[in-house]
Protein backbone atom coordinates (compact mmCIF):
# COMPACT_ATOMS: atom_id res chain seq x y z
CA UNK A 1 0.00 0.00 0.00
CA UNK A 2 1.70 3.19 -1.18
CA UNK A 3 -0.53 5.63 0.74
CA UNK A 4 0.60 5.25 4.35
CA UNK A 5 1.38 8.64 5.91
CA UNK A 6 -1.20 11.35 6.63
CA UNK A 7 0.22 13.77 4.01
CA UNK A 8 0.06 11.01 1.40
CA UNK A 9 -3.53 10.24 2.37
CA UNK A 10 -4.54 13.89 2.11
CA UNK A 11 -2.87 14.17 -1.27
CA UNK A 12 -4.65 11.06 -2.53
CA UNK A 13 -7.98 12.35 -1.16
CA UNK A 14 -7.52 15.65 -3.01
CA UNK A 15 -6.72 13.90 -6.28
CA UNK A 16 -9.65 11.50 -5.84
CA UNK A 17 -12.10 14.32 -5.05
CA UNK A 18 -11.10 16.58 -7.91
CA UNK A 19 -10.66 13.93 -10.61
CA UNK A 20 -13.91 12.16 -9.77
CA UNK A 21 -15.78 15.47 -9.87
CA UNK A 22 -14.27 16.32 -13.26
CA UNK A 23 -15.05 12.84 -14.61
CA UNK A 24 -18.65 13.06 -13.39
CA UNK A 25 -19.22 16.51 -14.91
CA UNK A 26 -17.59 15.48 -18.21
CA UNK A 27 -19.64 12.28 -18.26
CA UNK A 28 -22.88 14.25 -18.05
CA UNK A 29 -21.69 16.75 -20.67
CA UNK A 30 -20.69 14.00 -23.11
CA UNK A 31 -23.91 12.05 -22.57
CA UNK A 32 -26.02 15.20 -22.99
CA UNK A 33 -24.09 16.23 -26.12
CA UNK A 34 -24.51 12.82 -27.73
CA UNK A 35 -28.24 12.93 -26.98
CA UNK A 36 -28.51 16.33 -28.72
CA UNK A 37 -26.56 15.11 -31.76
CA UNK A 38 -28.71 12.00 -32.10
CA UNK A 39 -31.84 14.11 -31.71
CA UNK A 40 -30.72 16.47 -34.48
CA UNK A 41 -29.54 13.74 -36.85
CA UNK A 42 -32.66 11.68 -36.28
CA UNK A 43 -34.89 14.75 -36.60
CA UNK A 44 -36.57 13.82 -33.31
CA UNK A 45 -38.92 15.95 -31.23
CA UNK A 46 -36.80 17.35 -28.39
CA UNK A 47 -39.89 18.04 -26.28
CA UNK A 48 -40.77 14.35 -26.03
CA UNK A 49 -38.81 11.49 -24.52
CA UNK A 50 -40.55 8.84 -26.56
CA UNK A 51 -42.03 5.47 -25.50
CA UNK A 52 -40.79 3.62 -22.37
CA UNK A 53 -38.38 1.41 -24.31
CA UNK A 54 -36.74 4.45 -25.93
CA UNK A 55 -36.52 6.23 -22.57
CA UNK A 56 -34.84 3.22 -20.99
CA UNK A 57 -32.32 2.97 -23.84
CA UNK A 58 -31.51 6.68 -23.52
CA UNK A 59 -30.89 6.41 -19.77
CA UNK A 60 -28.87 3.20 -20.07
CA UNK A 61 -26.67 4.89 -22.67
CA UNK A 62 -26.21 7.85 -20.33
CA UNK A 63 -25.32 5.51 -17.46
CA UNK A 64 -22.75 3.66 -19.59
CA UNK A 65 -20.97 6.90 -20.53
CA UNK A 66 -20.94 8.26 -16.99
CA UNK A 67 -19.96 4.87 -15.57
CA UNK A 68 -17.00 4.44 -17.90
CA UNK A 69 -15.84 7.99 -17.21
CA UNK A 70 -15.89 7.54 -13.44
CA UNK A 71 -14.72 3.92 -13.52
CA UNK A 72 -11.63 4.71 -15.60
CA UNK A 73 -10.49 7.47 -13.22
CA UNK A 74 -11.16 5.40 -10.11
CA UNK A 75 -9.36 2.34 -11.45
CA UNK A 76 -6.22 4.34 -12.23
CA UNK A 77 -6.18 5.94 -8.78
CA UNK A 78 -6.94 2.74 -6.87
CA UNK A 79 -4.19 0.82 -8.63
CA UNK A 80 -1.71 3.18 -7.03
CA UNK A 81 -2.83 1.79 -3.67
CA UNK A 82 -3.58 -1.90 -4.24
CA UNK A 83 -4.00 -4.46 -6.99
CA UNK A 84 -7.68 -3.86 -7.72
CA UNK A 85 -9.37 -5.94 -10.38
CA UNK A 86 -10.02 -4.31 -13.78
CA UNK A 87 -13.67 -5.30 -13.22
CA UNK A 88 -13.91 -2.12 -11.14
CA UNK A 89 -14.09 -0.18 -14.41
CA UNK A 90 -17.21 -2.03 -15.50
CA UNK A 91 -18.88 -2.35 -12.08
CA UNK A 92 -20.31 1.18 -12.25
CA UNK A 93 -21.63 0.59 -15.76
CA UNK A 94 -23.27 -2.68 -14.72
CA UNK A 95 -24.84 -1.02 -11.69
CA UNK A 96 -26.40 1.72 -13.81
CA UNK A 97 -27.68 -0.75 -16.40
CA UNK A 98 -29.39 -2.92 -13.76
CA UNK A 99 -31.01 0.06 -12.05
CA UNK A 100 -32.15 1.64 -15.32
CA UNK A 101 -33.70 -1.63 -16.47
CA UNK A 102 -35.62 -1.88 -13.20
CA UNK A 103 -36.57 1.81 -13.39
CA UNK A 104 -37.68 1.44 -17.00
CA UNK A 105 -39.99 -1.45 -16.21
CA UNK A 106 -41.33 0.28 -13.06
CA UNK A 107 -41.99 3.58 -14.84
CA UNK A 108 -43.66 1.74 -17.72
CA UNK A 109 -46.00 -0.16 -15.39
CA UNK A 110 -46.79 2.97 -13.37
CA UNK A 111 -47.09 5.14 -16.49
CA UNK A 112 -44.37 7.53 -15.31
CA UNK A 113 -42.21 9.42 -17.79
CA UNK A 114 -38.70 8.22 -16.89
CA UNK A 115 -37.15 11.12 -18.78
CA UNK A 116 -38.67 13.62 -16.36
CA UNK A 117 -36.93 12.08 -13.33
CA UNK A 118 -33.82 14.22 -13.67
CA UNK A 119 -32.50 17.40 -12.09
CA UNK A 120 -32.06 18.68 -15.64
CA UNK A 121 -35.83 18.36 -16.07
CA UNK A 122 -36.59 20.01 -12.73
CA UNK A 123 -36.92 16.89 -10.57
CA UNK A 124 -33.79 16.67 -8.37
CA UNK A 125 -35.56 14.55 -5.72
CA UNK A 126 -36.52 11.88 -8.24
CA UNK A 127 -33.02 11.95 -9.68
CA UNK A 128 -31.52 11.71 -6.18
CA UNK A 129 -33.59 8.62 -5.41
CA UNK A 130 -32.50 6.99 -8.67
CA UNK A 131 -28.81 7.72 -8.09
CA UNK A 132 -28.98 6.59 -4.46
CA UNK A 133 -30.34 3.22 -5.56
CA UNK A 134 -27.74 3.07 -8.34
CA UNK A 135 -24.99 3.93 -5.86
CA UNK A 136 -26.20 1.18 -3.54
CA UNK A 137 -26.14 -1.33 -6.39
CA UNK A 138 -22.69 -0.19 -7.51
CA UNK A 139 -21.37 -0.45 -3.95
CA UNK A 140 -22.72 -3.99 -3.61
CA UNK A 141 -21.03 -5.01 -6.88
CA UNK A 142 -17.72 -3.41 -5.84
CA UNK A 143 -17.80 -4.77 -2.30
CA UNK A 144 -16.20 -8.17 -3.10
CA UNK A 145 -13.33 -6.40 -4.90
CA UNK A 146 -12.49 -4.50 -1.71
CA UNK A 147 -13.29 -7.28 0.76
CA UNK A 148 -10.44 -9.41 -0.60
CA UNK A 149 -7.96 -6.88 0.74
CA UNK A 150 -9.63 -4.74 3.41
CA UNK A 151 -11.69 -5.61 6.50
CA UNK A 152 -13.86 -2.47 6.52
CA UNK A 153 -15.06 -2.85 2.94
CA UNK A 154 -18.74 -3.11 3.93
CA UNK A 155 -18.83 0.62 4.68
CA UNK A 156 -18.12 1.33 1.02
CA UNK A 157 -21.63 0.19 0.08
CA UNK A 158 -23.29 2.85 2.25
CA UNK A 159 -20.77 5.49 1.18
CA UNK A 160 -21.42 4.77 -2.50
CA UNK A 161 -25.19 5.13 -2.07
CA UNK A 162 -24.94 8.39 -0.11
CA UNK A 163 -22.30 9.92 -2.39
CA UNK A 164 -24.10 9.17 -5.64
CA UNK A 165 -27.36 10.52 -4.25
CA UNK A 166 -25.86 13.72 -2.90
CA UNK A 167 -24.20 14.46 -6.25
CA UNK A 168 -27.54 15.83 -7.47
CA UNK A 169 -29.43 16.37 -4.21
CA UNK A 170 -27.98 19.86 -3.78
CA UNK A 171 -29.68 20.94 -7.02
CA UNK A 172 -32.95 20.73 -5.06
CA UNK A 173 -31.97 24.06 -3.49
CA UNK A 174 -34.08 26.62 -5.32
CA UNK A 175 -31.82 29.37 -6.66
CA UNK A 176 -34.21 30.61 -9.31
CA UNK A 177 -31.60 30.34 -12.06
CA UNK A 178 -30.01 27.69 -14.27
CA UNK A 179 -26.55 28.93 -13.28
CA UNK A 180 -27.40 28.24 -9.65
CA UNK A 181 -28.48 24.70 -10.49
CA UNK A 182 -25.23 24.16 -12.39
CA UNK A 183 -23.10 25.47 -9.52
CA UNK A 184 -24.87 23.26 -6.98
CA UNK A 185 -24.43 20.27 -9.28
CA UNK A 186 -20.69 20.93 -9.51
CA UNK A 187 -20.57 21.23 -5.72
CA UNK A 188 -22.46 17.93 -5.53
CA UNK A 189 -19.88 16.19 -7.72
CA UNK A 190 -17.12 17.49 -5.44
CA UNK A 191 -19.00 16.11 -2.43
CA UNK A 192 -19.30 12.77 -4.23
CA UNK A 193 -15.54 12.63 -4.59
CA UNK A 194 -14.91 13.93 -1.07
CA UNK A 195 -17.25 11.40 0.58
CA UNK A 196 -16.02 8.36 -1.34
CA UNK A 197 -12.40 9.49 -1.02
CA UNK A 198 -12.66 9.95 2.74
CA UNK A 199 -14.32 6.54 3.05
CA UNK A 200 -11.52 4.92 1.09
CA UNK A 201 -8.89 6.50 3.33
CA UNK A 202 -10.67 4.96 6.33
CA UNK A 203 -11.45 1.48 4.98
CA UNK A 204 -8.22 0.80 3.10
CA UNK A 205 -6.58 -0.85 6.08
CA UNK A 206 -5.03 -4.19 5.11
CA UNK A 207 -6.47 -7.29 6.77
CA UNK A 208 -4.36 -8.73 9.56
CA UNK A 209 -2.61 -11.95 8.63
CA UNK A 210 -3.46 -14.68 11.11
CA UNK A 211 -0.65 -17.02 12.10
Amino acid sequence: MSVTTNPEKVQFWRKWTLRNAIALVLGYIIAFSIAIVITIIGDLNTSEWGPPFTQTCWKIGEGVIIGLSIGFIQLRLLRKIFNVSSFWLYSIVIGFIIVELIAGITCWRMEINRGDLSFLEGDPIGHTLMLTIAGLMIGIIQFPLLRKHFSRAAYWVLSSAVAWGISVLLTAIDTGSEIGVLLFFILGTLLYGAITGATLMWILVPKEIKN
